[in-house]
């Protein structure tokens, strides 16, 4: 699977604010208007899963920036005032309380918002809650769904729907001057229709392997290749990128155990009964019963390894609006 950019290129969605599925801008994602046509083909490009968490996230943050304005724009001088002290205030309370430095520019790409800290903001829902001011219950919500995307087991369509569309009209209800952003839009209006049509589970199908391949592409060029040719370089580095790959080689490297946690009740509800197995207690582990069979990632959502580079543009305070709507 590939991200926002990607999916938003490859259908020629010329907006960040638009839909690539349905057409929809921002201006029409609380409406929750089923739309008379989708395109079809765009649903082959799936979620962008390894990203979600990270725009859940930033999401749920700018919406309790603009907590004491209840206004998706901040234009006066004055709104733009109340938005950065309740900024700077929220900043200050998730380093005091939970050591996470929030929104804060990193030199020479992206910010501080990587998957580690959304990881941890959805982990504690309780006190991510109190911090930013917004319901426990859709954080909750929102920790549950993406639980459950990045499983990698097989999802029931119509429980998942039932509850993304609960989680949309509870948005909706809560902060409906804040339209939702296009991954929330995707996920909750969507996401039943992608799985459906996705031919694996979808969590098998997210774009971390291709992620993770940028890391191995500069190894192999600073270290397998050959400087003096533009495409002997090339050539080296596909040769390593394929002796890497290979099923066999891939399957003789030891496998590295990671820590897991087990689902939660409400994530096992959506999935197809049976999926996922009984986490390991530590009497079955000081046993010695083997562990090597057990699949990596069993019994914990996909470890996301999130790049700032691939951040999709979904946040507008007001200068750039009237680009978003002129196509409309």
């Amino acid at each position: 699977m590939v991200d926002g950019k990607v999916c938003n290129a490859a259908t020629d969605t010329a907006s960040t604010m638009r839909c690539f599925i349905c057409g929809q801008t921002s201006k029409d994602f609380n409406k929750l208007i089923q739309p008379k046509e989708i395109n079809v083909e765009s649903l082959k490009f799936g979620l962008s899963i390894l990203h979600a968490r990270i725009r859940f996230f930033e999401s749920l943050l700018h919406v309790a920036y603009k907590l004491p304005l209840k206004k998706w724009q901040a234009r006066s001088p004055e709104d733009k005032k109340v938005v950065k002290e309740t900024k700077e205030k929220i900043q200050r309370n998730f380093k005091d309380e939970m050591g996470l430095l929030v929104d804060i520019p990193k030199a020479g790409f992206g910010n501080t918002n990587d998957g580690n800290t959304s990881r941890r903001f959805f982990a504690n829902p309780e006190c991510s809650s109190r911090i930013i001011g917004i319901n426990l219950d859709l954080i909750v919500k929102f920790k549950i769904i993406l639980e459950v995307i990045s499983s990698g087991y097989c999802i029931d369509p119509v429980k998942f729907d039932t509850f993304a569309l609960e989680t949309a009209k509870m948005y909706i209800d809560l902060y409906g001057w804040h339209p939702m952003t296009p991954t929330i839009h995707k996920v909750l209006v969507h996401g039943a229709a992608l799985i459906t049509h996705a031919i694996l589970p979808i969590g098998q199908l997210s774009e971390e392997a291709s992620e993770a391949r940028n890391k191995h592409y500069g190894q192999y060029r600073l270290h397998f290749a050959r400087k003096f040719s533009r495409v002997d370089c090339n050539r080296d580095i596909l040769h390593m990128l394929l002796l890497s790959s290979d099923p066999y080689i891939s399957n003789c490297r030891q496998r590295q155990h990671k820590k897991t946690e087990p689902f939660s009740k409400e994530a096992v509800n959506l999935m197809i009964a049976n999926a996922p197995p009984i986490p390991p207690t530590e009497d079955d582990r000081d046993s010695g019963r083997n562990m090597e069979d057990t699949e990596e990632g069993d019994y914990e959502e996909d470890n996301d390894k999130e790049y700032d580079d691939e951040e999709e543009d979904e946040y507008d305070d007001g200068e750039n609006d009237d680009k978003q709507y002129n196509s409309n």
